[in-house]
């Protein structure tokens, strides 16, 4: 394991117990100040085609702006994981009906439902354990989403509480920054160097 290998290993156990040790009403409170933030985001750049994703264990919830989308005509797609793969595809889901279990017991689409091609979406929403100011994100250490990031031109967008947001990561040359971050304080564009 390289030095910014173990650095990052601690920095997501550090993060993610941080995010465990929250309370449920703190994360519904934090969830739904996100979303609201995010929906406005959607609907005033008018975007039509969105990848949101399902949170797991304490992750900022997108379920209220995934369902506002339904209602206001923003085609929802779903990441569905291929573990053997190592990859993920997005679905397009109609409603919530349409999830079904997955691996790390998250609710996916059905992978029968209409698959985005990565170049069609024109905003992705992404999860991470801990985000640095110039965008770059430590996640859970698969590389599912670092995949997806360096095939798609859509806007990348890192889904985040303000406590885990950092100055500055440990990066790698496979690391793919997000161009925008969210959070319950509200919307902070990424620093390119």
């Amino acid at each position: 394991m390289s030095a910014h290998q173990e650095e990052k290993a601690k920095l997501r156990s550090l993060f993610l117990a941080k995010r465990e040790a929250l309370n449920e009403v703190l994360v519904k409170d934090l969830s739904c100040k996100i979303s609201q933030n995010l929906f406005k985001f959607l609907l005033s750049h008018r975007y039509k085609k969105a990848a949101f994703y399902m949170a797991k264990g304490k992750e900022v919830s997108l379920s209220k702006t995934i369902g506002k989308s339904f209602l206001e005509d923003i085609k929802v797609f779903l990441p569905k994981t291929w573990l053997k793969e190592r990859k993920l595809t997005f679905h397009r889901v109609y409603s919530f009906s349409d999830l079904v279990p997955g691996p790390f017991g998250l609710l996916e689409p059905n992978p029968k439902n209409e698959e985005a091609d990565l170049s069609s979406l024109e905003v992705i929403l992404v999860p991470g354990v801990v985000f640095d100011v110039k965008g770059y994100r430590i996640g859970y250490g698969g590389g599912f989403y670092d995949r997806v990031l360096k095939e798609t031109r859509a806007l990348k967008v890192g889904v985040c509480y303000s406590f885990q947001l950092v100055e500055s990561l440990p990066v790698e040359p496979h690391d793919v920054p997000v161009d925008l971050i969210i959070t319950e304080d509200g919307i902070i564009q990424c620093q390119k160097t």
